[in-house]
């Protein structure tokens, strides 16, 4: 009898807590969203490529170095100081990590992608300051 009536309490609990992980914001994709501030063009690759660890709800090295969750209240050097980082690490296959690649090939930017952030990161001019 306790054991039947400490199971009837149990397996709602357990299911309540599953939903609210499963349902959680930060677990879903939407919440690694990368700000609108960036271009388009540069949203899609960063949303796709650097978001699941660059926001805040990533690691905490990931998002010391680049949070793009924060993009917007960077200054416009910062901006242009983690523009051409980032353009510098993807170039030189650091970024995405090893591990990230193997896990998520498809997140490795593209020729072209790479091509698009160059030009991004070097758009940004002394006028912007």
């Amino acid at each position: 009898m306790k054991k039947s009536i400490v199971l009837s309490f149990l397996i709602p609990c357990f299911l309540f807590f599953s939903l609210l992980i499963i349902c959680n914001p930060a677990n879903s994709q939407d919440a690694a969203k990368a700000p609108a501030t960036l271009p388009d063009s540069i949203n899609i690759i960063v949303t796709n490529s650097c978001t699941p660890c660059h926001t805040s709800q990533g690691g905490l090295m990931s998002k010391s170095k680049l949070n793009f969750t924060e993009w917007a209240n960077y200054s416009p050097e910062k901006q242009k100081e983690k523009a051409e980082k980032m353009y510098s690490e993807i170039n030189k296959g650091a970024m995405p990590p090893k591990a990230a690649r193997e896990k998520r090939p498809e997140s490795i930017p593209t020729k072209d992608q790479l091509e698009i952030i160059k030009k991004w990161s070097e758009s940004f001019t002394a006028d912007k300051k």
